[in-house]
């Protein structure tokens, strides 16, 4: 599938996932791309790839995440579990929703935000001209924030 494509602000776009799966998605904002060479780059979310497609290239954070793993435990099919979440970690950038359809069984429910927490992000963590909000650790580089060195383990 895709690694990279265009939705317009208030889109939406849906994909049918392999039997067993494990990727994110992010949203990548004030990009500009060059209509003869396909180069160019994003203020927020960018891959580094210099194009539209990611090509397996990670977001530079802040970035809103969309975060999934399709078919995972034990050998028996009818035991695999789906597990997705909207993360912050990586800091936010646009409102984000998952909302799951199809499937044959389980309470898939939606998940995310719809609301621009860019609004209220406290100034030390703003990132440019406020177009996205750095988590803590992205802002800081401490240890309790990036959940390292003696703050790695949930005992602390």
């Amino acid at each position: 599938g895709p690694t990279g494509f265009e939705l317009a602000s208030g889109g939406s776009r849906s994909f049918q996932a392999p039997a067993s799966w494990s990727g994110r998605f992010w949203a990548r904002t004030g990009c500009s791309f060059d209509s003869d060479t396909g180069q160019g780059s994003c203020l927020t979310g960018d891959c580094g790839s210099q194009q539209v497609e990611c090509n397996g290239s990670g977001a530079k954070p802040p970035a809103t995440l969309a975060e999934f793993t399709i078919g995972s435990g034990p050998e028996d099919p009818s035991r695999k579990q789906d597990f997705y979440d909207v993360s912050l970690v990586d800091g936010y950038n646009v409102p984000m929703v998952v909302e799951a359809s199809g499937g044959s069984e389980g309470t898939c429910l939606t998940t995310g935000c719809v609301a621009d927490l860019n609004q209220k992000c406290p100034t030390e963590l703003r990132f440019g001209s406020g177009s996205a909000c750095k988590s803590a650790c992205e802002a800081f580089g401490n240890p309790e924030y990036c959940c390292s060195g003696a703050y790695a383990s949930p005992t602390e």
